[in-house]
């Protein structure tokens, strides 16, 4: 038998960072009972608005990068990411890829299977780029329909990137 393909696994982490308000906004960050009480025209996606960035979120995302033993860049951008979900309003989201705040790194895990000594696995990482969250959908308020919540949108993330 042929092998035709190889798999080849590498994990991207979500990681929301601590912060009280917003990366492009001043709108807080704290989880709310009642959808889109924490939102403001930029986290709606409304024409004419215009981020603002954080400077909290790129001082967390360099010192987690600092960490996972990253490097950090000294120069990183932000990019549009078109995605068309009901719950992104902007159609786009504001993320770092090409540039981001922190490249390589590694992290190590500590693991004791049952019947063996303790091990350390390291784990290679590419990355970790900021980025805004999306917003959510909402299933159960509305009998048969579908609503949006956008208290989230815009919430700070980190997403870890590992090597395969």
């Amino acid at each position: 038998m042929s092998k035709t393909y190889e798999t080849v696994i590498g994990l991207e982490v979500h990681v929301e960072l601590a912060t009280d308000t917003k990366i492009f906004c001043g709108c807080s960050t704290e989880s709310a009972d009642e959808p889109n009480v924490h939102v403001c025209p930029v986290c709606m996606g409304l024409p004419g608005s215009l981020p603002r960035l954080n400077h909290t979120v790129v001082e967390k995302g360099m010192l987690a990068g600092l960490a996972l033993n990253c490097s950090v860049q000294p120069k990183s951008l932000f990019f549009r990411k078109s995605y068309f979900y009901p719950d992104l309003p902007k159609g786009y989201q504001i993320s770092q890829f090409e540039k981001p705040v922190v490249i390589g790194g590694t992290l190590d895990c500590l693991g004791e299977p049952k019947g063996r000594d303790p091990y350390t696995k390291t784990i290679r990482l590419t990355r970790a780029h900021l980025e805004e969250d999306a917003g959510k959908s909402v299933h159960d308020q509305f009998p048969g329909q579908t609503g949006i919540d956008l208290n989230r949108a815009g919430t700070p993330l980190l997403e870890i990137v590992t090597e395969p």
